[in-house]
């Protein structure tokens, strides 16, 4: 059996049945999970002391507002570039296009540009506001 194998059968059976593809981020929920199970397998001679389980839930609860503010700051930037000229790093092609920010869309959290006619453009490609 090949190692990858190994893991995933590891991540199956510790944090149940993940369908999710690796994206290189632990998020707020692979945490808890990672806590959860930490306490599920803690040994039960030496347990978790009240202490490092309240920081833990301290780091979790500080993960969460993080991720919140960055989620809205995230936002408020592609809102300012509404109107302006920018130049972007198209995906597609890697070259470099220019065009007016003519709007914004919010796709749940994250935001998109649709500049000089073509929706659906990430901020963080913006290289260059005018």
């Amino acid at each position: 059996m090949p190692i990858t194998d190994l893991t995933q059968l590891q991540n199956t059976t510790t944090l149940g049945n993940v369908n999710k593809k690796p994206s290189g981020e632990l998020g707020k929920d692979d945490f808890l999970k990672l806590m959860v199970g930490q306490l599920k397998n803690q040994d039960p001679m030496n347990p978790m002391k009240d202490q490092e389980f309240m920081g833990q839930m301290a780091q979790m609860s500080s993960l969460e507002q993080l991720t919140n503010m960055a989620a809205a700051v995230q936002g408020d930037r592609a809102f300012t570039l509404l109107g302006r000229q920018v130049s972007y790093l198209d995906q597609a092609t890697g070259a470099q296009v220019s065009g007016t920010v003519e709007k914004v869309v919010m796709d749940g959290t994250k935001p998109t540009l649709t500049i000089g006619g073509k929706a659906g453009i990430d901020p963080s490609a913006v290289t260059e506001v005018s």
